[in-house]
């Protein structure tokens, strides 16, 4: 995605629904290695767990990306001034 057509705005609701991925993440995480909900098949529980690692991994790309513009967006203002 090109973050730089961005508003700041949109940035910050980005943003917000990254973490919102996150701490949605971290909560299934925690309730599949309580072992709740599932049968227990280790094999397909460690799949699972792996999965979700590699999506926040990728959301926590997205995050950097988008602060970084951020930040680029507000030395650019500051500029301006």
């Amino acid at each position: 995605m090109c973050y730089s057509q961005l508003s700041g705005q949109q940035i910050l609701l980005a943003l917000s629904d990254s973490h919102n991925v996150i701490a949605a993440i971290t909560k299934y995480q925690a309730s599949l290695a309580g072992g709740t909900g599932l049968a227990i098949d280790d094999s397909a529980r460690i799949e699972l767990m792996a999965a979700n690692l590699k999506v926040v991994e990728k959301v926590r790309t997205e995050i950097r990306a988008l602060e970084h513009e951020l930040d680029r967006q507000e030395k650019s203002d500051k500029a301006h001034y």
